[in-house]
């Protein structure tokens, strides 16, 4: 219970395990400093055997709970699996709201995040990324109205539902700018929503003419119910998806990069990137990819 939301049994474990070291070396004539932190990680993460990653688990297939067994499933608990084995300890996973999930690594109450977050130059102003997946953006609508939508013109004056705790939503904003009202033609209206399936929502209950949303969720949901959504014009250049470090942790960063690059180099990461059909959003681990 005391592991979630504070780092007091860890500094404690620490101080301890210090303490006794001090002792033994006292006792023995020399200095004890014992064997080395070979997975790179700072030295509580190590020593605690686990590694706190926050997540919000309804973006699938990157996070979501599996209506059949109840667990939280999905590639990025598989990816971060594969990696806290690498570093040689357990991942415990952390459940809080998408919103929260920043303020939480910044304050220590995870080690990282993990859960679809996408990289922007104005994220990396209080946190860090290790940047792991190459995310899109996809416009869709329902199958009886795709046909509509033919060219980027075909989107203005139309009511587009759009998550607006996503970077989605600058980048429709940006998107009209350079294609519709900024144009002079029609400007899309923006129905803000709380999430994507709120946006989903508002498609099914024809509020909205059109969707944005990730395109690998949208891929799921395809394959869930391949008679209701179907994806219309080019996918948007979407940020990639990073793991969360706490601002100025250089250690964490680089073992989580060090970690993340051997799980891609065994193959481990193309498999279950294959597995769940996202192949297409492989690449190299990268701190703070993304640049002004």
């Amino acid at each position: 219970m005391l592991r979630k939301g504070t780092k007091a049994p860890r500094i404690l474990t620490a101080a301890l395990l210090a303490g006794l070291l001090g002792t033994a070396g006292c006792a023995g004539g020399s200095t004890n400093t014992g064997a080395p932190n070979a997975s790179g990680l700072p030295d509580v993460v190590a020593q605690s055997g686990t590694i706190r990653i926050g997540m919000s688990p309804d973006l699938p297939p990157m996070e979501f709970r599996d209506e059949a067994t109840g667990q939280v499933v999905g590639v990025d608990v598989e990816i971060a699996n594969a990696m806290a084995q690498q570093l040689g300890v357990k991942a415990e996973f952390v459940e809080q709201p998408f919103d929260q999930l920043l303020n939480s690594v910044a304050t220590g109450r995870v080690d990282i995040v993990m859960s679809g977050l996408s990289d922007t130059t104005e994220r990396q102003k209080t946190v860090d990324f290790v940047d792991y997946f190459l995310s899109r953006a996809q416009f869709y609508s329902l199958q009886d109205r795709a046909a509509e939508f033919t060219s980027p013109e075909s989107l203005c004056g139309k009511k587009l539902a759009v998550s607006k705790k996503t970077d989605y939503y600058l980048m429709v904003q940006k998107y009209d700018a350079e294609t519709c009202g900024g144009k002079g033609r029609p400007a899309i209206e923006l129905l803000p929503t709380d999430s994507g399936s709120a946006a989903r929502l508002q498609l099914e209950q024809r509020r909205a003419d059109v969707a944005v949303q990730s395109g690998e969720n949208l891929a799921f949901f395809e394959k869930k119910d391949p008679a209701k959504f179907e994806t219309v014009l080019e996918p948007l250049s979407g940020k990639p998806f990073g793991v969360v470090v706490k601002k100025g942790d250089q250690q964490m960063a680089a073992a989580v990069q060090k970690a993340l690059t051997a799980v891609v180099d065994n193959g481990s990461y193309q498999a279950i990137l294959d597995k769940w059909g996202l192949g297409y959003g492989a690449t190299r681990p990268v701190v703070n990819g993304v640049k002004p």
